[in-house]
Order: C-alpha cells, then sequence, then structure tokens
C-alpha cells in the first residue's frame, strides 16, 4: 500500500470517527460506531469538566447539546476542552439558550483568556466583562487587573 492511499484511508476512518460518515471499506462498521460514540462521550465529559456550571444549568439537555456541538464542529478546538466549551457556550448565547449560570461562566472565561482565531488560550493579564439578566433582574460586572485578581460584583435590582 502506497503512501498516498494508506493516508487516504486515514483520512476516511478519521472522518467516520469524528463525523457521521461511514465506515470506510475493510473496517467493522459498528465498531466504527460505538469507538466514535466513546469519542462524543469522551469529548462531552471533557467540556462537562472544564465548564461544570454550564453542565449543571444544562442538565439531562446537556449530551444532546454537546451532541448537536459536535456535528456542528466534529474536531475540537488546539485550546482543548476549555475552548470546546466556550465555542459550545457561544453557540448556545448566539441562539438566545445559554443559561445564566453559563453566561456568568462565559465571561469567567473571556476575562482569564483571550482566544484567538487560530484555536488558542492565552492568559489574559486585564479583562472585564458586563452580564444582564431580566428576569430576575439582575447585573454582574468582572474585572481583572493585575496585582489585584478578578473582582466580581453582583448587583440584584429589586423593583419597587
Amino acid at each position: 500500500m502506497s503512501r498516498a492511499e494508506l493516508a487516504r484511508r486515514q483520512a476516511e476512518l478519521v472522518s467516520a470517527l469524528v463525523g457521521e460518515e461511514a465506515a470506510p471499506p475493510g473496517f467493522d462498521g459498528s465498531r466504527v460506531r460505538t469507538a466514535a460514540a466513546a469519542l462524543r462521550a469522551k469529548r462531552s465529559n471533557a467540556i462537562a469538566k472544564a465548564w461544570p456550571q454550564l453542565a449543571r444549568a444544562l442538565g439531562p439537555e446537556f449530551q444532546s447539546v454537546v451532541e448537536q456541538h459536535v456535528r456542528r464542529m466534529p474536531s475540537a478546538p488546539s485550546s482543548g476542552p476549555p475552548g470546546d466549551g466556550r465555542t459550545l457556550a457561544a453557540w448556545l448565547a448566539a441562539e438566545g439558550r445559554l443559561p445564566w449560570e453559563g453566561r456568568l461562566e462565559l465571561a469567567a472565561a473571556n476575562i482569564r483568556y483571550r482566544w484567538p482565531a487560530d484555536g488558542r488560550r492565552l492568559p489574559r493579564r486585564v479583562g472585564g466583562a458586563v452580564v444582564w439578566r431580566r428576569s430576575p433582574v439582575e447585573l454582574v460586572a468582572a474585572l481583572r487587573l493585575p496585582g489585584l485578581g478578578e473582582r466580581w460584583l453582583r448587583l440584584p435590582i429589586t423593583r419597587r
């Protein structure tokens, strides 16, 4: 088998493992599907560990949301589970489906790290975020400064 043929077959196998494509010829389809499901479960568990508040807030819906996310993005970003969870949270936020706890966790990730387009996660020295909730009305502001660390201010707003 030539190197080009081997590379093509490896690419087909990877596509079957990370995507939902059929197993390449010569591979047991049920075993490839089992391995693909195990890889998705591993990725889901890694995101849940890196983003515990988001996973708790989504509850039983978390697994199906991660399944949708994995279909949209078959390969995890180079920043690993923290970046994968951030991409998931940003997608949910864009669709208006990110729970309050996830919004706070996303704000924390964004003040702690920079996320360049190449998928890396770089530490941030200075950062700030403001998160607003309509019901119950609450404003949360977070600031990260050298020497002071992080400071969070929660302002529940009551109506008279």
